[in-house]
């Protein structure tokens, strides 16, 4: 399954800012995109990172989505900037709850 992984660098002093955009904008958004599947949103103790992964039900609905992130504007003023935007594949090395591995 493609996932896309994105990293923001963010401004810590404004974090709480950026955690409600997350959430009342960013994420809405990313739940109604074509091929959405699940999404993760990981935010650094020091509140300088927040990792997202998103994965879809497919490579092209990913790349859409990837292509969208990376138009954003970068102004300085802004509490966030993307520092990474990729579509990457899984390994399946870790098993999922329920996933039984045979030996």
């Amino acid at each position: 399954m493609p996932t896309l992984l994105i990293s923001l660098d963010l401004d810590p002093a404004r974090s709480d800012e950026v955690v409600r955009l997350l959430r009342t904008e960013m994420a809405p958004w990313m739940r109604h995109r074509p091929g959405f599947q699940s999404s993760r949103w990981f935010l650094a103790d020091d509140h300088r990172h927040c990792t997202i992964t998103v994965e879809f039900d497919d490579e092209q609905h990913a790349t859409d989505v990837a292509e969208a992130t990376l138009a954003l504007p970068d102004t300085p003023a802004r509490s966030w900037h993307v520092a990474r935007c990729e579509v990457v594949a899984d390994l399946d090395l870790a098993p999922r709850p329920g996933v039984r591995i045979d030996p």
